[in-house]
């Protein structure tokens, strides 16, 4: 058994809904061909380097699994054959691989996967007011500065009536 990595593309628009699918097509092609699924991490929605099939962004997947050779093969079929992936990429990172440890790296990433869901939810909440704390802040600086400006402007000496021509003063009907 080997190790790969296969990185790829969806197409932006996808909604979780519409991505589920196509991940438990994957996974099941693994499981067919006597393959494992160490881990799967969504990187979410990039801007891609170039254009691909008209799509400036893409949503970034990595998928690490142990397999053979067929199992590579019927997967990147299914990848050339779906409309939903812009492009793919899979490398061989180890190629003897013991079927239990790779069992127990599965068990190690799942448990890293569930405490790291249950860190972002817990604090999630505390970043959101921070963030309006900051929001708030830089609104007031904001404010302040229109005032300051309206400060400054009213300070300023106006040209208006009040000044005279540099050749003095004009009397009606004496030129």
């Amino acid at each position: 058994m080997r190790r790969y990595e296969t990185l790829y593309i969806l197409h932006p628009e996808l909604s979780e809904e519409q991505r589920q699918p196509l991940f438990d097509k994957l996974t099941g092609l693994m499981s067919a061909d006597h393959g494992m699924l160490v881990k799967l991490d969504e990187w979410g929605n990039r801007k891609l380097a170039y254009e691909i099939k008209k799509q400036t962004r893409g949503y970034y997947v990595l998928m690490e699994f142990c397999g053979d050779g067929p199992l590579v093969k019927e997967i990147e079929r299914n990848m050339r054959l779906d409309d939903r992936i812009l492009k793919y990429l899979t490398v061989l990172t180890d190629k003897a691989v013991d079927a239990e440890a790779a069992k127990a790296e599965i068990e190690t990433a799942k448990a890293e996967t569930q405490a790291a869901k249950e860190e972002k939810s817990s604090s999630e909440p505390t970043e959101q007011g921070a963030d309006d704390e900051k929001g708030d802040s830089e609104s007031t600086k904001a404010g302040e500065t229109l005032v300051n400006d309206t400060e400054a402007s009213e300070n300023t000496p106006e040209t208006s009536d009040q000044e005279e021509p540099e050749n003095g003063p004009k009397q009606n009907g004496a030129e």
